[in-house]
């Protein structure tokens, strides 16, 4: 009998998935487990019902449940659906290349279809009427919205605490951190409960979470995805970014999120004609892999001598430095001792400019500004409208933990923009980096020359993006330039994951998604935690689910706190916290 050419399907696996393989699924080329192909409806499925189950459960590796997941999107199975038929239609995935992607949003992330809170009971009900243009984009590129992930409250920790959760958890271990404030995003996907997500960082908020779940994690230079649609903290810091388990994925979420957008001015300093058409391309090893590469690890950074991580972060990083080096990039010491932190404006003055965006584009939300009580006629934003409970911090509703920080923003002068000379000490610190990188000296200022005779010009930086060698983050932050964070191992003291972040050029992503990339498939560090489900949290329904989350009654789930009764809200705050 002749042998057949026909290639069995191979089993489909949720599980460390990636697009690539949810794709080849699709085609017929991965099977479930009874043979049965493969939909957008029935990956939908398989998420939501993991999480389900894996979610509430207290895990046997530090006794706390993960809790990433803050709210499944009530429309998720339907828009997969929607999905399958266009992929019917087209034959495939059309130019759709998240196709079907699954994507937790962090809760300050703008959506026309359900609500985001910021992690706070003070922001129920509060709806945009439009997406943020990242959430835009990730939908015109096929990604589906399967839910908001918690984070730590308005952004202001990075300990995984949310006012809505209590206690993010890393599902390594589950007493230990999962970093903040994306926390939710971060340990969801280290989960598994959906293929990628989105942080924002105004001073690691992205690269902490990643680093400590295993994830690959993108803080690009500001003006690469637009800041509309996502609440601040700081405009002159704050960016959004993907977080996902591989350098593939993380590079076709930041294509479908970053563009030009007139609502944001920093993107117009990244004029179209410069922007990569897809951030993929870069990820051929032999163009622009780490061989050839001048890498930097940075010895000083300001007064600190340890911005490339201490104790057994220090240890790995080195490591990933000299695996690099025998990969075929020459190693080089990096000295930025003149190096300081810098910032521009107040947190008042952004969020109430947020709120004036929200509401011209139709937004609904019983809060219109920070504080009622900074308000006049001569309000920056057109705030004088706002009155009473209309305040963030007139509602009462701000967890005791946030409360103290939320009213130093309050005491902010609301209509202090940022000035002239704090916006320009930013590109002197950047100009400052970049001179270094481009004309590599020593310790003691002395030029460093390559085998040929010429002074060194660096290609990318390497740190720590937490949590040992200082205060880093302030390095991106300040310098608005572009980071990735790629694994590198795990600290077996703790039972968690370590990363290093990938420092670049402004707008030069793609020559760190390159570097990271090869490192990535030369090591594989990437491994999943050992989590347990429980039978208890099956068969569900996501509004059951959303319901217990967001710890009101079915008919106060999605609106302001002060129409709940006061029972109610302690009632909530007991459950959620056991007492």
């Amino acid at each position: 009998m002749p042998r057949s050419n026909t290639t069995e399907p191979t089993p489909f696996v949720l599980e460390e998935t990636t697009i690539d393989e949810i794709h080849a699924g699709f085609r017929g080329e991965r099977v479930l487990a009874d043979g049965s192909p493969l939909s957008c409806e029935s990956l939908t499925e398989m998420y939501i019902q993991r999480i389900y189950a894996y979610n509430d459960n207290p895990q046997p590796n530090g006794g706390l449940p993960i809790r990433g997941v803050l709210a499944i999107n009530p429309q998720a199975i339907n828009i997969a659906k929607d999905l399958d038929a266009l992929y019917a239609r087209d034959g495939g995935i059309g130019n759709r290349y998240l196709h079907c992607m699954p994507v937790l949003l962090k809760d300050n992330y703008d959506t026309f279809d359900y609500p985001s809170t910021q992690g706070s009971y003070s922001m129920l009900g509060h709806q945009a009427g439009v997406d943020a243009n990242s959430v835009a984009g990730l939908r015109d590129a096929g990604a589906l919205i399967l839910g908001k992930a918690n984070q730590d409250e308005f952004a202001f920790f990075t300990t995984g605490f949310s006012n809505r959760a209590i206690q993010v958890s890393n599902p390594y271990n589950t007493s230990e951190s999962p970093a903040g404030s994306s926390s939710g995003t971060g340990a969801s996907l280290a989960a598994n409960f959906a293929l990628g997500g989105t942080g924002s960082d105004t001073c690691q908020s992205i690269r902490h979470p990643s680093s400590v779940n295993g994830l690959v994690g993108i803080r690009p230079s500001l003006g690469v995805i637009s800041q509309h649609g996502i609440f601040p903290l700081s405009h002159q810091r704050d960016t959004g970014g993907p977080m996902t388990r591989t350098v593939k994925d993380a590079a076709l979420m930041l294509t479908a999120m970053a563009g030009v957008d007139p609502r944001d001015p920093k993107t117009l300093n990244f004029p179209q004609e410069l922007r990569p058409s897809n951030y993929s391309n870069y990820l051929d090893r032999d163009t622009y892999g780490v061989k050839g590469q001048n890498i930097g690890v940075i010895k000083q950074l300001g007064t600190s001598a340890d911005a490339a991580g201490t104790g057994t972060q220090g240890e790995l990083i080195a490591a990933a430095a000299e695996k690099m080096r025998e990969m075929g990039a020459n190693i080089y010491d990096v000295y930025l001792p003149d190096f300081e932190s810098k910032g521009a404006g107040t947190r008042h003055y952004d969020m109430n400019q947020y709120f004036e965006a929200f509401e011209a584009e139709g937004g609904s939300s019983e809060r219109h500004c920070v504080s009622s009580l900074a308000v006049d006629a001569d309000t920056a934003h057109n705030r004088s409208e706002c009155s009473g409970i209309d305040g963030i911090i007139e509602t009462g509703r701000v967890g005791p933990r946030t409360a103290a920080l939320f009213a130093l923003v309050a005491a902010d002068d609301p209509n202090l923009a940022p000035t002239d000379d704090e916006l320009q000490a930013i590109v002197d610190m950047r100009d400052y980096t970049t001179q270094v990188m481009n004309a590599l000296v020593d310790a003691d200022g002395n030029p460093v020359l390559d085998s040929a005779g010429e002074q060194v010009r660096i290609d990318a930086l390497i740190l720590s993006p937490g949590p040992s060698g200082g205060r880093t983050c302030d390095f991106g932050s300040t310098t608005q330039m572009g980071s990735i964070v790629v694994p590198v191992g795990f600290d077996d003291s703790v039972g968690v994951p370590r990363g290093m972040e990938i420092f670049v050029r402004q707008f030069d992503e793609g020559t760190g998604l390159g570097i990271a990339y090869d490192y990535e498939q030369a090591t594989l560090h990437r491994k999943p935690p050992t989590i347990e489900a429980s039978p208890l949290n099956a068969n569900q329904t996501t509004a059951e689910f959303n319901a217990r989350m967001q710890q009101a009654l079915m008919d106060g789930a999605a609106v302001a706190p002060e129409t709940l009764p006061l029972e109610t809200y302690q009632k909530v705050l007991q459950d959620i916290s056991g007492g």
